[in-house]
């Protein structure tokens, strides 16, 4: 599944942390994501080396992007295809750029 055609939402946790849904679920386990702040997008990078990473083609507005920077980390939630229950799990949050 291409980033691309997810449905995703971006929110914010009450420790200041972000939580990142999408739907459907990610195609392979999410390593890290990489936030690029000169473009203001998102990189998924997974654990299977043989899957490139996938730049999320929605740039944060500037208020999100403040909200972005400032986090601790992140948390990734999705559903299950099969059984529609969601599942979660945190994955570093690294910061690119300037």
């Amino acid at each position: 599944m291409d980033a691309a055609l997810m449905n995703v939402e971006l929110g914010r946790l009450p420790d200041g942390g972000i939580v990142l849904c999408a739907n459907p679920e990610f195609p392979e386990q999410v390593k890290r994501v990489e936030y690029y702040r000169d473009q203001k997008l998102f990189m998924l990078i997974y654990e299977d080396i043989d899957h490139e990473g996938e730049l999320m083609h929605y740039e944060m507005q500037d208020d999100v992007d403040e909200v972005v920077r400032h986090a601790p980390g992140l948390t990734l939630v999705a559903c299950n295809p099969r059984s529609m229950a969601p599942y979660g799990y945190k994955v570093p949050l690294v910061q690119v750029g300037v």
